[in-house]
């Protein structure tokens, strides 16, 4: 009887502990980000942004830096599971106030995230790769 439990017990524990690694979600996300942004006003830059989850609400993520405003430009991201969307909001920065709003999409292993997004009324598209 003991042989027999016991390759059971084992294929369980793999099956279950090789699960762990498949599983993404907001948290994944937290993290240096290195971003390709293009805008047909300002053209190409890179620069890097920090992303850390929302304190409390799992299904939200703070991106810093965003649109590389400054390091104090936080901007609110709903993740659902792999589409990111900016609710319309105001960001402040050193260079003043902004509106942002947009959307992305993360890809399966939550390692790149191309973004559409609007900072007050210019259109952008940005490519994330985690650093």
């Amino acid at each position: 009887m003991r042989i027999r439990v016991l390759p059971v017990l084992v294929l369980i524990a793999v099956t279950f502990a090789s699960c762990d690694d498949e599983i993404f979600g907001p948290r994944s996300l937290e993290g240096t980000w290195r971003v390709t942004e293009e805008s047909e006003a300002f053209g190409s830059q890179t620069f890097l942004v920090g992303i850390d989850y929302y304190p409390g609400d799992d299904s939200r993520i703070i991106i810093g830096n965003f649109s590389n405003l400054d390091l104090r430009a936080e901007v609110i991201a709903d993740v659902v599971g792999l589409s990111l969307t900016i609710e319309h909001q105001t960001v402040q920065s050193r260079g003043g106030t902004f509106r942002v709003s947009g959307s992305g999409a993360a890809t399966s292993n939550m390692r790149r995230i191309n973004w559409n997004y609007r900072v007050d009324g210019e259109d952008y598209t940005a490519v994330f790769n985690k650093q």
